[in-house]
């Protein structure tokens, strides 16, 4: 078995490093919510779905928050190309009764994508027929322009989880989304849900399931009633912990109307406090470091994406 996990996890990381990188999913509703969160799981490929041991299992499968032994807090920043703004924050609270005895999970998370203070620009006219702004920014010399206002492309996702343990190997968990997107003058809302398990397999092998963005809609409050429907997202996973410090990691990802991806990863701690990761995410290459303080943990993560290299930077504290 132990050599079976090995061959198929090197085989799903040959074969994701060999194939073509491209955004499918841009121009798609909600695509902000498929670029992932904590540096952590971003090193690894993204293939946290059967790994989820932290706070930010909030995000990749719910159910892992009952593996929690503590209360944690993460927090993600990033800068991306075109003055947008990326960031995740969210607390992870341990549940106890009377007797001290664990209750499950519950989490309250935020991710926030966008960006302000985009001019809208007009061209100063008294000529009825000539358009007092041209769609695609240019303009000729001996035209006065002028700053009209400001607007902001700006999408969040709020959302409680609670997870809790079913059985002796099996997690469950849930998560409730309010999502909303701020465009110009206008904006579009839709609540949805997620939901997943993850099995204990045996002592080295977990199984990981999750199912995000169901039933999401966003509805436009413009006069024509647009609406866009947020795909569903199905991902599988199965993490190999091959020695005490190293963790192999793999997860199918199918996004609805789109192909299957293949996200795979390596955590390898040196020390108690230092960590390495390697991954692939759908061809992309991927790396990423850590480095524990007391209660603190500070991660950062590298991708070789379509657009260009990302970093990522996160940091999270147990309480």
């Amino acid at each position: 078995m132990k050599k079976v996990l090995k061959t198929l996890f090197l085989v799903a990381l040959s074969v994701g490093t060999m194939s073509t990188a491209f955004a499918e999913s841009a121009g798609q509703a909600g695509a902000y919510l498929k670029m992932g969160v904590g540096a952590r799981a971003l090193g690894m490929g993204s293939a946290f779905t059967a790994l989820a041991n932290d706070s930010t299992a909030a995000f990749w499968n719910p159910a892992g928050l009952a593996r929690l032994e503590q209360s944690e807090a993460s927090f993600m920043h990033a800068d991306l190309t075109m003055d947008r703004e990326y960031n995740f924050f969210n607390y992870a609270h341990v549940l106890k009764d009377k007797s001290g005895k664990k209750n499950g999970v519950a989490a309250l998370s935020h991710v926030s994508f966008g960006v302000d203070g985009i001019p809208e620009t007009r061209m100063a006219t008294n000529d009825a027929d000539k358009p007092a702004t041209r769609p695609d920014g240019t303009y000729t010399a001996g035209e006065n322009v002028y700053i009209f206002s400001y607007f902001k492309d700006a999408e969040k996702n709020t959302f409680g989880s609670y997870a809790r343990k079913l059985s002796d190997k099996l997690y469950g968990g849930v998560n409730l989304k309010y999502l909303k997107h701020e465009l110009f003058t206008n904006s579009a809302s839709t609540w949805g849900l997620d939901f997943g398990l993850l099995y204990e397999a045996c002592e080295k092998t977990t199984l990981g399931l999750s199912v995000r963005d169901i039933g999401e809609t966003l509805d436009w409050n413009t006069a024509s009633g647009h609406e866009d429907d947020v795909p569903l997202t199905t991902t599988f996973g199965v993490a190999y912990k091959a020695r005490s410090n190293l963790t192999l990691a793999a997860d199918i990802n199918k996004v609805e109307d789109m192909d299957a991806k293949l996200f795979a990863g390596a955590e390898w701690w040196l020390q108690d406090y230092a960590a390495l990761r390697l991954g692939s995410k759908d061809g992309d290459l991927t790396l990423g470091a850590s480095f524990k303080l007391d209660t603190w943990q500070f991660d950062y993560s590298y991708a070789d994406e379509t657009l260009g290299d990302a970093h990522r930077v996160s940091a999270s504290k147990k309480f």
